[in-house]
């Protein structure tokens, strides 16, 4: 199993009871909290002004700013791609940078069968060796870095050697689970958000859209201006503000 789809397998698991509580909701600024009312250890928060998102919860916290766009949740709606968009969003990370990757241990192991299968016409049986002294060992975890080079720097196969590259050659190091995490919550987080909202548009201000319930409807559509907490309604059957 992939990195990327473990991660929405754990998410999906870990949040399955999630519920949204609207802490604060007045234009660009939001506190929306996503827990499960039984209890969980997954508690996580979005928290947005302009230009910022912070997301954070338990074992994560990562901020998020850009310029000029004003609206973060505008930014992950519409540069997620078909998934989490991981790559790109990790350009816009402000605190929580030494998180965003980590050792991978499924990249190690497919350098080392990598590395074996290349010398196995030189070196008969250096697949072999690399999957019982190494990949397969019950000696050797390579769940880290440190004890991931002991492996490598134990292993013995005759003429055979195995030298892990210097960083700037290869990195090992790949999305943290605690990084994607936090991406899919904010995707997931931001779907439940509008969901719970009209999102009919302001026919005069194209920037407002109706925050209220989507059961409302037919009825007065509200919104708050980004600059201030100035209401602005209209009437959608009319497509007119009213004054």
């Amino acid at each position: 199993m992939s990195d990327y789809a473990s991660s929405a397998a754990r998410f999906a698991a870990e949040t399955r009871g999630h519920e949204m509580t609207v802490l604060l909701d007045q234009g660009m600024y939001r506190h929306l909290a996503f827990t499960d009312p039984a209890g969980s250890f997954y508690r996580f928060d979005l928290v947005t002004w302009p230009n910022n998102l912070i997301v954070r919860g338990d074992g994560l916290s990562f901020a998020f700013s850009i310029h000029p766009t004003v609206d973060l949740f505008r930014l992950f709606r519409e540069s997620r791609n078909a998934d989490i968009n991981p790559g790109y969003w990790q350009e816009k990370v402000t605190a929580g940078k030494g998180d965003v990757t980590d050792w991978s241990e499924r990249k190690f192991r497919a350098w080392v069968i990598e590395e074996a299968t290349s010398a196995e016409a030189r070196f008969p049986g250096a697949v072999e060796a690399v999957t019982a002294q190494i990949l397969d060992s019950e000696d050797h975890s390579l769940e880290y870095r440190g004890t991931a080079e002991y492996a490598v720097g134990s292993f013995d196969h005759g003429d055979f050697r195995l030298r892990i590259p210097d960083h700037w050659e290869e990195s090992f190091d790949d999305f943290s689970w605690e990084f994607l995490f936090a991406c899919r919550a904010i995707v997931w987080g931001i779907g439940q958000y509008d969901a719970s909202i009209c999102g009919s548009r302001c026919p005069e201000h194209a920037d407002h859209y109706c925050r209220r319930s989507p059961k409302h409807q037919p009825g007065i559509c509200r919104d708050v201006k980004q600059k201030g907490f100035e209401s602005c309604t209209w009437d959608p059957a009319r497509k007119a503000v009213l004054r």
